[in-house]
């Protein structure tokens, strides 16, 4: 970006070089550090972009060469002013408005946040909103980086680590969450162990607390398997409890079954390169929408892009196009036969069914069956087997 400024700033022409020694020509300018850049051949030579206080130096090197250099295009901030030097009215509207971006750079236009996944991002919004970070606030006004940071991980839970960078009119705010670990309760705190879902008890081993279900049995999600009230009375006495925590490994016989339908051909989408766009001015936090006919496509695909105006040395001027692109295209349908579609619904299932699956679940057999509902859908249900530890610990209340 700042090579591209420099050479806006200082200048460069387009030229030509013609004859048979352009290549010899470009080579030479190189070994004598003379930059010359985005080479083109054309009909008659090589179109090249050279530096305007260089180009006195491809004098020599042309006689030795024995081409023709000819300037096509000019370009640069002092070919601007001099082409535009009696325009004054456009010249000051030029300097007012680069005076606004300028100054637009001195308060906050856009607050970003990234790396949140599991945590309330309305929280961290209303964290920093109360910190003074929002649009339109001066950037002198923004606290102190750490005082940002402690307050972002004191008011929202789950958030390791977190840093405000300012980019010119943005607040870009970086999130690192904490990897949350699985509920345990503390050894000290009565505790049952329950059922983390349907099942057949194949295995237990039952290290502290009293056994309400046995081996063989059947469960029900949600149901207490071992017991954290544990009587300490004799048969004839009155009743007395002790409360624990429970402790037990409960291997046990589950079922899991997802059903879906699916369709009996693949679909293509090909782009017709016809094309709508709805555009929108976002300037210094107010989101502009340009008027755009409907879109008349029956099938499209849609993208957005964000280009932001950055100003160098300062960054974000607060300025930026959205623009939603809305591309037609045309949806072919390929048939597939009932066995790819079978075996695409398997792979799809499996997903599913594995997310409910608790840690070192092992697979014992599995069965799939499909009904057609039409000439153009299946509906596939898919069963698979387990043996799991389906023990979850449940405070309990010591009371009673």
């Amino acid at each position: 970006m700042f090579k591209k400024f420099f050479k806006f700033l200082y200048g460069y022409v387009i030229i030509e070089i013609c004859g048979k020694g352009a290549e010899r020509f470009l080579n030479i300018c190189l070994r004598r550090g003379i930059p010359v850049w985005d080479a083109v051949p054309t009909e008659n030579g090589v179109r090249a972009s050279v530096a305007r206080r260089d180009f006195k130096l491809l004098r020599e090197v042309s006689r030795k060469c024995r081409v023709q250099t000819k300037i096509r295009e000019k370009h640069g901030f002092l070919h601007m002013v001099r082409l535009y030097r009696h325009r004054k009215a456009l010249l000051a509207a030029v300097i007012v408005c680069a005076a606004l971006c300028v100054l637009s750079t001195r308060f906050i236009w856009l607050v970003e946040i990234n790396g949140v996944e599991n945590s309330d991002i309305a929280g961290i919004t209303e964290t920093l909103e109360k910190m003074g970070v929002r649009s339109g606030v001066l950037k002198s006004r923004i606290p102190d980086g750490m005082d940002l940071k402690r307050a972002i991980i004191s008011d929202n839970e789950h958030i390791a680590w977190a840093w405000v960078y300012i980019e010119g009119a943005k607040a870009r705010v970086e999130i690192y969450e904490q990897i949350i670990p699985p509920v345990i309760i503390d050894k000290d705190k009565p505790c049952d162990i329950v059922a983390a879902c349907d099942g057949s008890i194949t295995r237990m081993i039952v290290k502290n607390g009293a056994e309400i279900l046995s081996e063989g049995d059947v469960v029900s999600a949600g149901e207490v398997i071992v017991s954290g009230k544990v009587p300490t009375y004799k048969e004839g006495q009155n009743e007395e409890y002790i409360y624990v925590h429970s402790m037990a490994e409960v291997n046990a016989y589950t079922s899991h079954k997802r059903t879906d339908d699916y369709k009996l051909y693949y679909e293509s989408r090909t782009p017709t390169g016809k094309r709508r766009k709805r555009r929108s001015i976002e300037i210094f936090g107010k989101l502009y929408t340009l008027p755009m006919r409907n879109v008349p496509y029956e099938n499209y695909d849609v993208s957005e892009k964000r280009s932001e105006l950055h100003i160098p040395f300062f960054g974000y001027s607060g300025i930026a196009l959205d623009t939603v692109s809305y591309d037609e295209v045309t949806v072919n349908q390929e048939p597939i036969s009932v066995e790819t579609a079978v075996e695409f619904a398997k792979n799809d299932l499996e997903e599913k069914i594995a997310k409910e699956l608790t840690t070192g679940s092992r697979l014992q057999n599995e069965n799939i069956e499909y009904v057609q509902t039409d000439n153009e859908t299946i509906s596939v249900t898919l069963e698979m087997n387990f043996i799991e530890n389906i023990a979850v610990e449940q405070p309990l209340d010591g009371n009673g």
